[in-house]
């Protein structure tokens, strides 16, 4: 059974290999710990991970796309990453007041999806049996790993909405895009609500930028999907052609960082959706 289930979510298992070797894993740990998941489905509106929970497990998203949330107080949530097939998620967490590993977001299914549960204890004793070398080269990894992502929140925040917005579309299309003839179609759906979370402005703001795209011929909608049209520029502003250099090359996330994991809340301020979204390095 198990062989089965590893064939017909190979490409989820080929894309964490790849963003497990970025962090200079041996090979043959990174085969014991998959051969070690239990996959788990989960359906549309599930709440697979809870904020504050102790489990001790964290997961790879095997299919389909998950929200993952921060909490904020008073009910309010805001969204910090769509994340999908290969993306590590639930790792990020924080020591609660009995000293326990406790989850620092929470994670709700977006669409019909299978994750492959790890146990991070086990994880844990197989990183304590690696050479002291191999552990230094972790960390050097995971410190260039965090290092992005705080670069990342930094040049977002100094960018004007409609470049966040190109940021955040680049980066679904890279992870969660299919090209065809038109350009490039987005997988998941996606509302005007999760993109306004994302770039910390308000719905009515993100609706008017997509329909300037549109009407740019950048962006097209089709049925629940928008496509990126070939005139999207991915190195660049695509309004004006302004080629924003170093601060659009600190936005763009290399591929091996679909290990990591906005929009403020209805009520949030905008700062406060872009810190999570650029955050997104945390799942």
């Amino acid at each position: 059974m198990r062989t089965n289930l590893s064939h017909q979510h190979e490409e989820g298992f080929t894309i964490l290999r790849t963003s497990l070797s970025g962090l200079k894993l041996p090979l043959d740990l990174v085969d014991e710990v998959i051969e070690r998941h239990i996959a788990v489905a989960f359906e549309k509106g599930a709440l697979a991970f809870c904020e504050g929970n102790t489990d001790g497990m964290i997961a790879c998203i095997l299919s389909g796309y998950v929200k993952v949330y921060c909490p904020v107080g008073d009910g309010n949530r805001t969204l910090v990453r769509l994340a999908g097939p290969g993306e590590v998620i639930g790792y990020s967490d924080y020591v609660d007041e009995k000293g326990r590993n406790a989850r620092l977001f929470e994670v709700q299914v977006a669409t019909k999806c299978t994750l492959a549960l790890f146990n991070r204890d086990h994880v844990a004793r197989l990183l304590a049996a690696l050479p002291t070398e191999n552990l230094i080269a972790i960390l050097a990894a995971l410190n260039t790993f965090w290092s992005e992502n705080l670069r990342f929140f930094t040049t977002l925040l100094n960018l004007p909405f409609w470049d966040r917005l190109t940021i955040v579309l680049s980066d679904l299309a890279k992870r969660a895009g299919v090209r065809d003839a038109e350009g490039i179609i987005l997988i998941p759906e996606i509302f005007h609500e999760d993109l306004a979370e994302m770039i910390g402005c308000s719905r009515p703001m993100v609706s008017r930028l997509i329909a300037e795209m549109i009407e740019s011929g950048l962006l097209a909608r089709r049925g629940k999907q928008y496509v990126l049209l070939k005139k999207w520029d991915f190195g660049g502003d695509s309004r004006s052609g302004h080629k924003p250099g170093s601060r659009f090359e600190a936005v763009t996330p290399p591929r091996a960082s679909t290990f990591r994991p906005t929009a403020a809340s209805a009520n949030g301020s905008a700062s406060r959706g872009v810190s999570a979204y650029a955050a997104r390095g945390l799942g």
